[in-house]
């Protein structure tokens, strides 16, 4: 990663490079206390998925977390990558510390892009992303700056204030100050996102700074729109994908919205009661073609446990639904759509909805976490969006 990790002239406030350690002790009260995690009875429901977790899945990965994950394997792949915290001066909130993950180019005309996770998600689903941008290209060829940020309360970044409540506002505002003190406040950057951190970068589109946003994750409205074309046969089966997911899939996010303090404490008691809530995800939401591995699954949620981070990543619940986002106005607009994500914006219906829409990708495969289940395909996708933006910027 030589030369990747060099800061760019023009930086505002200087990161400091970070190496992520978890101590020896941490490491072995966690395998005892998933050692003495007990599995539930057999019942009906847990006998397959149609109603969550399976009981037999659980058995298999508890053993394999356990007794065969390497957990300092998983920990030199992150460091692998330059790793950077900063203190971000926010005029609400004050400071708060930000970890992020960067490649920096050393062109002069590269283009600052922000990538954004969400929930149950971290920095490291773009680790891949980030490793097929090292073999395509180095620091002197590089087209941009690739900025990669654990949001507030996730992973190694800071958590929301303890005496008040935190919302995808004060999230997206404390992104926006980042990029300016990395120095890309004046010429401005591109946001990139799904799940909350699609929710973020609309957000940051009513920044100044903040030209373009480009997301995996656009809503259908519930009821077609008026004057849309014909959808296809894919489109009507996704549509209808999201509507009973939104009768049956939902329970969980109404118990981050409405209870986050319960099964915030509940689920920081138990590995094995982390997994079973988050690994669920990482089953249901990808394409069934192409499943995560097991490893895969067992680092990102180890990586929660290890950081504290799933009570305090809850807060975005309380506002994903029924929020208003700003118009986007002159902000550059770009949506790739994958099939097997949760729900997704028909090729036809976003001619209607944002007529303005710079590029639209559709992809024949992946799902929710595009990021971790088809790398090649989003960052194909997102640098013909850049290559577009920089027309713009």
């Amino acid at each position: 990663m030589d030369g990747f990790a060099d800061i760019p002239e023009g930086t505002q406030v200087r990161p400091k490079p970070y190496t992520f350690h978890v101590p020896e002790q941490s490491i072995a009260d966690f395998k005892h206390l998933l050692q003495l995690s007990k599995i539930g009875p057999k019942t009906w429901e847990n006998g397959s998925s149609k109603f969550g977790m399976t009981r037999d899945w659980l058995i298999h990965a508890k053993d394999t977390w356990l007794n065969h994950f390497d957990w300092r394997a998983y920990e030199q792949r992150i460091n692998a990558f330059p790793n950077f915290k900063t203190v971000v001066t926010d005029p609400v909130h004050g400071d708060m510390g930000i970890h992020f993950v960067a490649l920096f180019s050393k062109r002069a005309d590269a283009l600052p892009i922000m990538f954004l996770h969400g929930w149950p998600g971290s920095f490291q689903e773009f680790q891949t992303l980030l490793a097929l941008l090292t073999e395509k290209y180095t620091p002197d060829t590089l087209p941009f700056h690739a900025i990669v940020p654990s949001l507030p309360g996730y992973a190694l970044s800071d958590g929301p204030p303890l005496d008040n409540d935190f919302l995808l506002e004060d999230v997206a505002r404390i992104m926006n100050q980042l990029m300016i003190d990395l120095g890309f406040g004046a010429r401005g950057y591109v946001a990139q996102g799904g799940d909350v951190g699609s929710a973020v970068s609309r957000l940051l589109a009513a920044s100044q700074e903040c030209k373009a946003i480009h997301l995996n994750l656009m809503s259908a409205p519930e009821e077609e729109p008026s004057g849309v074309g014909k959808v296809t046969a894919e489109e009507a089966a996704h549509i209808e994908k999201a509507k009973k997911w939104r009768q049956s899939g939902m329970a969980y996010a109404m118990e981050h919205k409405t209870r986050p303090g319960t099964i915030g404490l509940a689920l920081s008691s138990s590995p094995l009661a982390l997994l079973a809530w988050i690994g669920e995800k990482y089953l249901e939401w990808v394409d069934p073609r192409k499943p995560l591995q097991l490893e895969t699954i067992l680092g990102l949620v180890s990586l929660y446990w290890f950081t504290d981070t799933f009570p305090r990543s809850l807060y975005p619940y309380r506002a994903l639904w029924g929020s208003e986002y700003p118009d986007l106005g002159t902000t550059a607009l770009g949506y790739s759509y994958f099939p097997a994500e949760i729900t997704g914006l028909p090729a036809a219906w976003y001619k209607v909805l944002y007529p303005d829409m710079i590029r639209y990708d559709h992809n024949e495969g992946g799902g929710h976490f595009a990021a971790l289940e088809e790398p090649q395909l989003l960052l194909g996708d997102v640098e013909d969006f850049m290559n577009r933006c920089r027309r713009i910027m």
